[in-house]
């Protein structure tokens, strides 16, 4: 049986720590230049509701051309970046994702850090266990300028800055202290930076991981249900890592 609001979780994470990341004014790399060489494929839904049970998506293969770093970067060429089910682990999902701005958990009365300082194109995926019990986001935001991109993490930092956070509808959850994360997800390449935050509240344990690296803000979350057999899928910070792989492959 899904648990919709594992989704609903692992949704209003991913939109409302996006740019709430923990990163610092120095936490910029200009690693983003490296040479795409790759092509990939990538799948993404959206619907009118982020809390919306869908049923398995056949994936579409598209080719697109490699994103440059330094130029325009269209929505096909996000999309193409993210991951798909396959990609994560068997027998996964395609949910339904949608684009929203929501205030920071710690300061429901702030201010979207998105609204602040608008991407120049994000796109997301939502992929879920066939029972619904986990549910992983990955969303990739693309700004004008490694500055804004700098600047979205240093004003979204507040977001964080609380032991019990609290949703648009009033449920709390516990955010733990950040733990820099680089060295596994961004290791292979020594481009960019990651933090990761461990999140807790009723019925679910959840972890976000973010990367900022050039102009790009990476957050990838993945949230399970208490009880839930994670035995076959692989760890938060192995998926943030595929993730951030695929996104430089782009």
């Amino acid at each position: 049986m899904r648990t919709p609001r594992i989704a609903v979780v692992a949704t209003l994470l991913t939109l409302t720590l996006l740019a709430a990341c923990g990163g610092e004014d120095d936490d910029k790399d200009s690693g983003s230049d490296d040479d795409p060489t790759t092509e990939a494929t990538s799948e993404t839904t959206t619907s009118e509701s982020p809390t919306e049970s869908t049923s398995p998506t056949e994936t579409v293969e598209t080719s697109v051309t490699p994103m440059d770093p330094t130029g325009d970067i269209t929505q096909e060429q996000v999309e193409a970046a993210l991951l798909t089910p396959e990609e994560v682990a068997p027998g996964l999902v395609l949910g339904s994702w949608t684009n929203e701005d929501s205030p920071p958990p710690c300061d429901q009365s702030a201010t979207p850090v998105d609204v602040q300082i608008p991407p120049s194109v994000e796109a997301g995926v939502e992929i879920n266990t066939a029972d619904g019990n986990a549910s992983m986001e990955e969303e990739i935001a693309i700004y004008a300028t490694e500055e804004e991109a700098s600047q979205a993490f240093t004003i979204g930092s507040a977001g964080l800055d609380c032991t019990t956070a609290t949703a648009e509808d009033g449920s709390t959850a516990t955010i733990g202290q950040p733990t820099d994360v680089t060295a596994e997800v961004n290791g292979a390449s020594g481009i960019g930076t990651s933090t990761s935050w461990d999140i807790t509240g009723e019925g679910f344990s959840g972890v976000l991981v973010a990367t900022l690296a050039g102009r790009i803000v990476m957050a990838n979350t993945f949230v399970v249900a208490d009880g839930a057999d994670t035995s076959t899928l692989p760890t938060p910070i192995e998926i943030a890592t595929t993730a951030f792989a695929k996104a430089l492959a782009n």
